[in-house]
């Protein structure tokens, strides 16, 4: 995981070493209950949601995700979020309640 900021926004990457996700199907990986080829294959457990929720989650919020990936060499996530204000990145937004 990476957190980074490129001007007023939050950058945060998400990389693994996995299969990677099949160039053909990228398009599709953020449509509710879709998986992709390989994780279907491999009877790698969940129902396509993950993502969909994400996406709708950080759209919600003004920013955006997106996704690099190679088959056989991993994908990396891309969320990014626009910066409140005089909010620098890694300071929290919501001060925390009172005892």
């Amino acid at each position: 995981m990476r957190l980074a900021r490129e001007g007023e926004s939050a950058v945060i990457e998400v990389e693994d070493t996995g299969e990677g996700v099949p160039v053909e199907e990228q398009d599709r990986l953020f449509e509710r209950f879709y998986r992709a080829s390989n994780t279907n294959a491999r009877q790698i457990p969940g129902v396509g949601l993950g993502l969909s929720i994400t996406k709708a989650i950080v759209e919600a919020h003004g920013g955006g995700i997106g996704l690099q990936s190679e088959e056989g060499a991993g994908t990396t996530f891309r969320i990014t979020l626009p910066i409140a204000p005089g909010n620098p990145v890694g300071v929290a937004l919501a001060q925390p309640a009172a005892p």
